[in-house]
């Protein structure tokens, strides 16, 4: 495993460095290996990363690496967390650009309710006291990273914010497997695609379960509330670990969110590949996340349709919080008054200048015409 992967590193290498970051030097099985091996070849052989590219692919494998390293020394060190309960969890299962990340982080207001805050997505742990977490040093240095993301990319922040201390996406857990659609959004990786299209998500999801476990150790009584777009992928598998999941699934009209998403994806890739061009772009995503619907559309159909909820873009923008209160009562939870008040200052907060959407985009500048959307939505709504 000594092979150098196009300026990326070796195998041993990205292990040693993972090793060095994180501080620890366990992975657990080594069944990760595969999925690492042909997303090395695939950038090596297809991405054509830029010398910027090659970086952040690094730092990306890195980064996997040490969360995983991370969990692995939570999981020996906290052996009670396999017995901590994980009670009818909702997944925001969205789209890209279909107002999911505003929801997600608006259901996560509820002081019942939890996510995983970036920076214990990044390096999973048993989550401190709010005011504890300031003297942690994991903390501390996403904390330093993601504020000067917010002074450096103020036009991608505001597509979509982050913040050490926000409930974000949990792909990063799902990342520990090098299970993960993240690596196809930055960089021009068919091979891999191909490979990850083929994959049985259910050893990914099981860790991911591992994962909340850890992290909730401690708030083992609120209900957790999880979002990425790559959920529409494995429906079943979710189903597998988590029975009685319950799901709300964004939409929008694709001819928007399917633009939108083009032009996100080309902000989000730092131009880390020169394969990955506009043509390119629109090309893998637009395939990506047809086919990603059309699965989604596919298995929910074996299941029980009240543990499902559809919300359309227009009626969240329209009324945010009464878009909460209904999915609340779909799924039978309490929308106490503590909830109301803070999904209402959520919402109030996200409408903060730096959190304004400020995006333009059109289909046409990648390619892409509104009848190609068409045929590939056409037997998925």
């Amino acid at each position: 495993m000594t092979q150098d992967y196009d300026g990326i590193g070796s195998i041993d290498d990205l292990h040693q460095a993972a090793r060095e970051a994180a501080g620890y030097k366990n992975f657990g099985s080594d069944s990760y290996l595969e999925g690492l091996r042909v997303l090395l070849e695939s950038f090596q052989n297809e991405a054509d990363l830029t010398p910027h590219g090659k970086v952040i692919a690094r730092k990306m494998i890195v980064g996997a690496l040490a969360g995983r390293l991370t969990s692995e020394a939570g999981f020996a060190k906290y052996p009670e967390h396999v017995d901590v309960p994980i009670e009818r969890p909702i997944f925001v299962v969205g789209l890209t650009r279909t107002g999911s990340t505003a929801l997600h982080r608006l259901l996560g207001a509820d002081p019942a309710h939890q996510g995983a805050e970036m920076w214990l997505a990044e390096t999973p742990q048993p989550r401190p006291e709010r005011d504890k977490w300031s003297e942690n040093e994991d903390y501390v240095r996403s904390d330093a990273f993601y504020r000067a993301r917010q002074r450096n990319e103020a036009d991608l922040m505001k597509v979509h914010f982050m913040g050490a201390e926000e409930v974000e996406e949990c792909w990063r857990l799902l990342q520990q497997t090098m299970l993960s659609t993240a690596f196809e959004t930055v960089a021009y990786v068919p091979s891999y695609t191909r490979w990850l299209a083929e994959q049985d998500w259910t050893e990914t999801y099981a860790r991911h379960k591992k994962n909340l476990q850890l992290i909730g150790l401690h708030d083992q009584d609120r209900r957790w509330v999880l979002k990425s777009p790559s959920h529409v992928f494995a429906i079943d598998e979710i189903m597998a670990v988590y029975p009685d999941a319950l799901f709300v699934r964004t939409f929008r009209d694709p001819l928007t969110s399917m633009a939108s998403t083009f032009s996100l994806v080309e902000q989000g890739g730092h131009d880390m590949s020169k394969a990955f061009d506009r043509p390119a772009i629109g090309r893998t995503q637009l395939d990506l996340w047809a086919r990603g619907n059309a699965n989604f559309n596919n298995a929910r159909s074996r299941y029980n349709p009240d543990q499902f909820i559809d919300v359309d873009y227009k009626d969240f923008i329209a009324d945010a919080v009464g878009t909460v209160e209904k999915i609340y009562a779909q799924f039978d939870l309490p929308f106490t008054d503590e909830a109301r008040a803070a999904v209402e200052a959520s919402h109030q907060a996200s409408l903060a200048e730096h959190r304004r959407p400020s995006h333009r985009y059109s289909l046409e500048e990648f390619g892409v015409s509104a009848a190609d959307v068409e045929a590939k939505f056409a037997t998925t709504p």
